[in-house]
């Protein structure tokens, strides 16, 4: 037995595939999220949603801003940053829980869409309404788009509390200016 978790690490996947690798990695980005949501639930229970959400703005949008760091030292995601803010997205906690289909819309220009959000499908399941999740990820995108490039700037977030069409949760567009 090894004495440390990356020994273990090591051993347990020293024949696995690169599908092991990402199923391990997606489920740990799923245990990220477990955390996060249990932990928002029992805040907005006790001291209510407006809370709940003040504080999900404060640590969410931190610990995405701290995983955009730690993506960014380990891969080489090109020059190209609306890209590399794309893939950031979709390695980190955040992407890989929840779809977040990325559209360019020309070269300055991002747009971030969730059709389909098991956050809020949850809570609906359960007879609450939706989150209002707006201020949240627009601290969590604004710094995530700053550790990439600080000329990278939301433009427009469409989330709840917004009123939202049918099919969609959120959009965020990001765009670059020089």
């Amino acid at each position: 037995m090894a004495s440390k978790a990356s020994e273990t690490l090591k051993l347990m996947m020293k024949n696995a595939s690169a599908d092991d690798w990402a199923s391990y990695v997606e489920m740990g980005n799923k245990n990220f999220w477990t955390l996060q949501n249990h932990w928002m639930m029992n805040v907005e229970k006790k001291y209510g949603q407006a809370s709940a959400v003040q504080f999900d703005g404060l640590c969410y949008g931190r610990a995405i801003e701290v995983a955009a760091y730690r993506l960014l030292k380990f891969f080489d995601f090109g020059g190209d940053e609306l890209d590399t803010l794309a893939k950031v997205y979709q390695l980190s906690p955040a992407g890989s829980y929840i779809d977040i289909d990325f559209q360019r819309i020309d070269k300055n220009t991002l747009l971030r869409r969730v059709t389909n959000c098991p956050i809020q499908n949850a809570r609906l399941a359960k007879g609450q309404e939706p989150i209002a999740c707006k201020d949240p990820l627009t601290v969590a995108a604004g710094n995530v788009a700053r550790v990439v490039n600080p000329n990278i700037q939301i433009t427009r977030v469409l989330c709840p509390p917004d009123k939202m069409p049918e099919g969609l949760w959120c959009d965020v567009v990001y765009s670059l200016v020089s």
